[in-house]
């Protein structure tokens, strides 16, 4: 172990190149099935994606899953299926990305934030509750970091209400709830499969469902709001019409073979993450200011980041904890500037800083270290070694 100054108060940097907090693992494997998904007849819109979605479905345990170009575009067809439209409000939470709120935003519908659990750092349901009007239509719940949200509060608080739920799985693809897979809680679940994400197709998403007639809307929406067999198709085999505002939000099968490959190592990229979140919690765990991500409640996770909160007993801020990790080469991130920070936000909707002082408290400590499977032992130790010698500079 390195024991000289950090590098942001005169010290050598612990990495030569720079380390990110994210990216894809890509094997031959998904190489090959690319080149074989590009030889075929279809390269868009063909059997390989229906293949990947088939999968995706059985694999959450669901009737159905609609493969979108992202999973922004997912959430954004989730809340044109829940039917959400101009005077509707749908609760969400400001600590995510700003792809959650647009759930309500792209339908026209207004956006309302709730503050969070401090402790799983995902939505309260008492917030929930506190938020909830006549106008209420709908709930967006966020699995922040692949932790799931309290599902049994959120879904009681649904009920007590009649509102549609759909869960932002975006960092949570691969785990698991009460032996459940996360995603196959009503009504509708999305994913992303975003190179950093837990699984990658470059650019994609998921919608999944039980729900036939979300399945069905689902799949018009993302094609142009088309009707393929519309009266008079079968004599005119050219004759299709579209039947409201869609969108082509298609899927190549370049994307699904990707995504099919990345799903036979699955398994292996829940172990690695897995591994790297074990060392990290002992490396840290024995710092008593530094906050690690929380303990599993009745579930599995499979982890897309590894956030930590950094106290003030820390020895520094935030700001400058950052800034030392970068010194190192070594790629933190934050996740997420709360949305109620946005100026569009403020503007379109009213929030201002203060409106939810549990998310800004957790959001002024949090930072993201560096968690993907294709990290190496190496790479691990530089992360935990940069974090040790500046504890250490500090105390």
């Amino acid at each position: 172990m390195t024991t000289e100054k950090p590098a942001l108060y005169g010290g050598e940097p612990i990495r030569d190149e720079v380390l990110g907090y994210g990216g894809q693992s890509i094997t031959d494997h998904e190489k090959d099935a690319v080149v074989e998904a590009l030889e075929g007849d279809y390269i868009t819109r063909g059997p390989t994606v229906e293949a990947f979605e088939d999968r995706v479905a059985d694999l959450i345990g669901v009737d159905h899953a609609v493969a979108t170009t992202s999973g922004t575009t997912a959430l954004h067809l989730a809340g044109e299926a829940a039917g959400f439209g101009p005077g509707d409000e749908v609760i969400t939470t400001p600590l995510t990305f700003v792809s959650t709120a647009h759930a309500a935003t792209y339908t026209d519908a207004t956006p309302v934030f709730a503050d969070i659990d401090p402790h799983r750092r995902t939505i309260d349901p008492d917030a929930v509750r506190d938020r909830i009007t006549e106008d209420t239509a709908g709930l967006v719940p966020m699995h922040y970091a692949g932790h799931p949200a309290d599902i049994d509060e959120l879904l009681e608080v649904a009920d007590e209400h009649d509102l549609t739920v759909i869960w932002d799985a975006c960092h949570a693809f691969g785990g698991t709830w009460r032996g459940e897979p996360i995603g196959a809680q009503r009504d509708m679940a999305v994913f992303s499969f975003h190179p950093v994400k837990n699984v990658t197709t470059g650019e994609g998403g998921m919608v999944v469902t039980d729900d036939d007639d979300l399945a069905e809307r689902l799949r018009r929406l993302r094609s142009f709001d088309m009707n393929y067999d519309v009266d008079g198709h079968e004599s005119e085999p050219w004759y299709q019409v579209t039947e409201g505002l869609g969108y082509n939000y298609n899927v190549t099968d370049l994307q699904a073979a990707l995504g099919l490959a990345q799903l036979d190592r699955l398994e292996a990229f829940k172990d690695r993450r897995d591994e790297i979140i074990a060392r990290y919690d002992e490396a840290f765990n024995e710092i008593d200011d530094l906050r690690t991500p929380p303990d599993p409640l009745e579930s599995d996770p499979m982890y897309h980041l590894y956030a930590i909160e950094v106290d003030e007993e820390f020895g520094c801020d935030r700001a400058e904890f950052v800034d030392a990790m970068h010194a190192e080469n070594v790629g933190v991130q934050v996740h997420y500037v709360p949305l109620h920070y946005h100026p569009f936000f403020q503007a379109e909707f009213g929030y201002e800083r203060g409106d939810f002082p549990r998310t800004e408290r957790v959001y002024d400590r949090l930072v993201s270290l560096p968690l993907f499977p294709a990290m190496s032992d190496d790479d691990v130790a530089d992360v935990i070694d940069s974090i040790e010698r500046l504890h250490r500079h500090l105390e």
